[in-house]
């Protein structure tokens, strides 16, 4: 893993660093602007309360001033608070649109890929039934040793009646075409997810990796992958991606890993500087246990 990041790192020093420092700025203009406002906001807040303690230290009990007072006082606090919270996802928002791209080259070579293309993987992987719609919010495709990854923001919803459609899925995709075939088809999720399927449970004899995973398998042929080395990489996918709920299917030589999010592929803090190749840890380190898991499964 350190190989490959420091192939991010000098990627990074070499060609990204020059052209961010415009969205340094921004970021650095964005927080003068919330501290500024959440500031004000919070002084108009104590003024508030500053008034509603005066009126009560000379025993004038207002019934309409009181609650006016009250509620103004609340809504200015809380508003302070918000506004760094709606201002840090605005940012996210801008982090995936203007620096995201510049982390594709590096390693797999990702490159933007046409959204909603791989329908017929996600139902031939047997991790979801019967959904109504697929929606990418963005889908790359790069090539790392041998193996084709197809990367998507993607949501599936319920096949229900009705313009507000529930999602069945929500989160990050990740589809890879290995060299070689396993002859097989292995199922893994989470155990609050709830799955069924049709195959019979088998125990990889791994204790913790049976405390938190489902294992199913079509038969016992070629599920030796299945060991302390890959619930280690499970295990990371999950921190990495924050997610509330991990699929994986292995059918033959097409792997399908589903990370249940809600707010799939943001990365970043507002506090934290562009400048610095170490405060992209969390995004490099999400394609690292990709390539990591790749590496593992063409060792067979």
């Amino acid at each position: 893993m350190n190989d490959k990041k420091e192939i991010y790192y000098k990627y990074f020093n070499d060609k990204i660093l020059p052209n961010i420092q415009n969205i340094e700025q921004y970021r650095l203009n964005l927080i003068r602007k919330v501290f500024l406002s959440s500031l004000i906001l919070f002084c108009l807040g104590i003024l508030c309360a500053y008034i509603f303690i005066l009126i009560m230290l000379k025993g004038e009990f207002n019934p309409v001033l009181f609650p006016v007072l009250l509620f103004l006082m609340y809504a200015f606090f809380i508003k302070s608070i918000i506004n760094f919270i709606v201002v840090g996802k605005r940012y996210q928002e801008r982090l995936f649109t203007d620096i995201f791209p510049l982390f594709l080259s590096p390693v797999a070579n990702f490159k933007p890929w046409p959204k909603n293309h791989n329908t017929e993987t996600i139902l031939e992987s047997g991790l979801f039934h019967n959904f109504d719609t697929q929606e990418d919010e963005a889908t790359f495709f790069g090539f790392y040793n041998r193996t084709n990854i197809i990367l998507s923001s993607s949501r599936l919803t319920m096949p229900v009646r009705g313009s507000s459609k529930p999602d069945m899925f929500k989160g990050t995709l990740i589809q890879l075409e290995l060299e070689k075939s396993i002859n097989n088809h292995v199922i893994l999720f989470s155990k609050n997810e709830h799955k069924y399927n049709n195959y019979p449970q088998v125990n990889p004899h791994i204790d913790e990796l049976n405390r938190y995973l489902y294992v199913f398998a079509k038969n016992t042929n070629n599920i030796s992958f299945i060991n302390e080395e890959f619930w280690k990489i499970v295990q990371r996918f999950g921190e990495l991606y924050t997610a509330k709920g991990f699929e994986f299917s292995f059918k033959n030589n097409i792997v399908l890993i589903a990370l249940r999010q809600k707010r799939p592929m943001e990365f970043g803090f507002l506090f934290r500087s562009l400048l610095r190749a170490k405060n992209y840890d969390d995004l490099i380190e999400r394609f690292i246990v990709i390539y990591d898991l790749i590496d593992l499964l063409n060792k067979r």
